[in-house]
């Protein structure tokens, strides 16, 4: 593998972790917005693995535009 299709790979891995995280941040059932982010939170530790959940922090620390605002503040949260 080349470094720009290992590039490539993690850009795309990342931008899945985005994905579902913006998703999960959405759709976690809770009756308050600080309720949703912290039951997101929780979901991520116990179903992503430690090298996902570090990937989305440091996406989330380096202007991560494409993480909604509650995925942001759920990234925060790990």
């Amino acid at each position: 593998m080349t470094v720009s299709e290992s590039s490539v790979q993690h850009q795309s891995s990342v931008e899945h972790l985005v994905k579902m995280a913006n998703q999960i941040a959405a759709s976690v059932p809770a009756p308050t917005p600080e309720a949703r982010i912290a039951s997101a939170a929780a979901h991520l530790k116990r179903f992503w693995t430690p090298a996902m959940v570090a990937k989305l922090k440091e996406h989330a620390q380096h202007g991560a535009g494409d993480l909604s605002p509650e995925a942001v503040k759920v990234a925060a949260a790990l």
